[in-house]
């Protein structure tokens, strides 16, 4: 476990994402805690965008564009998603990945489809022995359209 210890801040702007995703906050709340961030502190933005990616679009949206293009290119979404496919794989979860995934495509930011490829046979190895066709259907669903991605021929 060698992840860097996380600054009260970061799990702050965590919170604020969970909680826009839930409707429970404006996603300028979060918008403007990364905005001071990087005005005020010595923030990783690559990591930032990924937690926004994974938890909320409305706040990637208002931030993608303040991160520069750097930084962009060193995002891990790939990784961060394909380590959860095992615990968050409904249709809802895959649905939001798949627009987190193409919103981050189209906005410059690394994403590495093998490494999602990866996730997904592994979250369905491990469902295989015991989910219903219907428990399988979106990750089933999340596999094809990266394979689409990955070769659009």
């Amino acid at each position: 476990m060698n992840e860097p210890i996380r600054s009260e801040r970061e799990e702050y702007f965590e919170q604020l994402c969970i909680a826009v995703d839930g409707d429970e906050a404006h996603e300028q709340e979060a918008i403007e805690c990364f905005e001071n961030a990087l005005a005020e502190a010595d923030i990783d933005p690559a990591h930032w965008l990924d937690i926004a990616l994974f938890y909320s679009l409305d706040v990637a949206r208002g931030i993608v564009d303040m991160v520069p293009q750097e930084d962009r290119a060193r995002s891990a979404i790939a990784d961060v998603i394909a380590d959860n496919l095992d615990i968050a794989h409904d249709d809802d979860d895959c649905q939001h990945f798949m627009e987190a995934i193409h919103f981050a495509l189209a906005n410059g930011v690394a994403v590495d489809l093998d490494v999602l490829r990866d996730g997904c046979e592994r979250a369905l190895d491990d469902l295989d022995s015991w989910a219903s066709d219907d428990a399988k259907a979106p990750l089933l669903q999340l596999r094809d359209e990266i394979d689409r991605l990955r070769d659009p021929e």
